[in-house]
């Protein structure tokens, strides 16, 4: 007897062996329409992420602190990479779909929040809370399409959402830099409200209430009680989320100035020491000693050297992606003289060919039978490559083209990468891990970039605030640091020298993607494995 395609196989009652109603996948309309809101809900909140680093410039130089300005990315991703693993456990016990619809809800209001502020702190914060919500979306789409679709179909949905992904971090730029022209830059957050509104009536109407396969669906837990809350790991959540902030906090001091063992700097880096050993002890006790509540990162993560290395890669290529992603348009901007809108057509040849690197690397991985170990050990390669030829652009006011190529080598390699390491998440992880896996492969990657932007600042700006002084008197160069464009306003010969010291600071950072790069090779031969991706239905 001939088998049914996956997406048209019936589910029974494990009880009484009766055919239920519901599919196991579905079809048609439903399933391009949910897909169509999550694709649109996952955009704009990815987007986010790059959408400032053209306008930062000018965001800075109507609040002022462009010492800060990392911060607006930090809380970003600060709030984003301690919540992935609640949201992850969240929609466990609540059912997917209610996690969804208050994750979005609460990105789409935030923006608008975020839109009204009049200080460079206030944005700072209403971000913080805003990334909470977008951590949602992220980590809960990914899932879904695992639940949503059959085996057969996960890498074309793979490459939907790194797609869509990677794509948004290039257009991002783009309409930061539109919108940068005008001066008006809260419309980088206020676009967010009607589109997310739409997404968010669109998701509530037709997603289902739950999924067949997940969690919620399999017992009676999918309603929020006092009861479920014993479920939810509150003591790892904050141990997680202490350590990020205390971290990220000790780094953005030292890149403000302050000594690395002053008494703002060292404490902060020191505590997050036990913090971090006591999440560990503490995910170890409750996975293996107790029953609830449920780990937010079981300790069976850790006693896989394949899930270890996928999540030290996904670190790393984290710290790549936005080290590149916030230095290049800065690059063109501030060496350069470009606007925000060139400088985000210039970051194009990086940004378009992370989607282009993640087609290829499905279709290798699909089609071919590449084992993805392959094609990620590809991927760090050609960032390798690319990250040390654009470590020597030199770092005069004239636009080199030969940088161009070293992007798209960068870019390439990144989708490799991303590809690669999200394809292999349903098959490394258990099923019951399914939901705190992907969100841990998404939040390490956010990690990688929240501490590569503390380290890359903490270098780069004592660097600025050291040499500066060597061509500007000191109370001219803290001028151009809290305003970029205070520059222009010298003569030109200074301009020029001011531009080098800040063309060599750039270059710092990409050196540290050479080593981030590298590091890649041992943490694949740590998960190596020749399997390759042959899901079937």
């Amino acid at each position: 007897m001939e088998a049914k395609p996956a997406e048209e196989q019936i589910s029974y009652d494990q009880d009484t062996g009766e055919a239920l109603d519901v599919p196991i996948y579905y079809t048609g309309w439903r399933l391009h329409g949910i897909s169509a809101w999550l694709l649109l809900s996952l955009f704009v909140a990815q987007m986010d992420t790059s959408i400032t680093s053209t306008a930062i410039l000018t965001i800075t130089d109507q609040l002022g602190g462009f010492e800060k300005y990392s911060w607006v990315f930090t809380a970003y991703m600060l709030s984003f990479c301690g919540f992935q693993l609640v949201w992850a456990k969240l929609s466990d016990i609540i059912s997917r779909k209610t996690a969804i619809i208050i994750s979005l809800s609460m990105f789409t209001l935030f923006s608008g929040a975020c839109a009204a502020s009049r200080t460079l702190i206030q944005l700072i914060m209403f971000r913080w809370i805003q990334r909470i919500g977008g951590g949602g979306i992220f980590a809960l789409t990914q899932l879904v399409f695992f639940e949503l679709v059959p085996p057969i179909r996960w890498p074309l949905y793979v490459s939907l959402v790194t797609g869509v992904v990677a794509l948004s971090l290039a257009v991002g730029p783009l309409i930061g830099g539109a919108i940068a022209l005008r001066g008006q830059w809260k419309w980088i957050f206020l676009l967010n409200v009607p589109t997310c509104g739409t997404a968010l009536i669109g998701l509530f109407v037709i997603f289902p209430a739950k999924l067949r396969n997940e969690p919620s669906a399999q017992d009676d837990s999918g309603s929020f009680t006092i009861k479920s809350l014993r479920r939810i790991d509150v003591l790892g959540s904050l141990l997680l989320l202490g350590a990020c902030l205390l971290i990220s906090t000790g780094l953005q001091q030292a890149a403000l100035g302050y000594a690395w063992q002053s008494s703002l700097v060292l404490p902060l880096l020191l505590i997050t020491v036990p913090l971090v050993v006591a999440f560990f002890i503490w995910e170890w006790y409750i996975t293996s000693r107790r029953g609830y509540p449920e780990p937010v990162f079981p300790w069976r993560f850790c006693q896989s050297r394949i899930r270890i290395g996928m999540m030290l890669n996904t670190y790393l290529w984290g710290t790549v992606l936005m080290i590149c992603l916030i230095q290049i348009p800065q690059r063109f901007m501030t060496v350069y003289g470009l606007s925000p809108f060139n400088a985000a057509l210039r970051l194009l040849t990086f940004g378009a060919f992370v989607p282009a690197g993640s087609s290829i690397a499905a279709a290798l991985m699909g089609k071919l039978k590449i084992p993805p170990c392959f094609i990620i050990l590809a991927g760090a390669a050609l960032q390798l490559v690319g990250a040390i030829l654009l470590s020597d652009i030199p770092t005069d006011t004239v636009i080199h083209p030969r940088q161009y190529g070293f992007q798209i080598l960068l870019g390439t390699g990144i989708g490799f990468v991303a590809c690669g390491l999200i394809l292999l998440v349903p098959f490394a992880m258990e099923k019951r891990d399914l939901a705190v896996g992907t969100a841990s492969i998404s939040q390490f990657r956010v990690l990688g970039g929240l501490i590569s932007i503390g380290i890359a600042t903490s270098l780069s700006t004592p660097y600025l605030r050291t040499h500066l002084t060597d061509v500007l008197p000191p109370e001219l160069a803290y001028s151009v640091l809290e305003k970029t464009e205070n520059m222009y306003s010298l003569p030109i010969e200074v301009r020029e020298g001011v531009k080098a010291v800040f063309g060599k600071s750039f270059n710092l950072q990409i050196k540290m993607v050479i080593g981030f790069s590298a590091a890649q090779f041992p943490a694949t031969w740590l998960m190596w494995t020749g399997q390759t991706v042959n899901p079937v239905g």
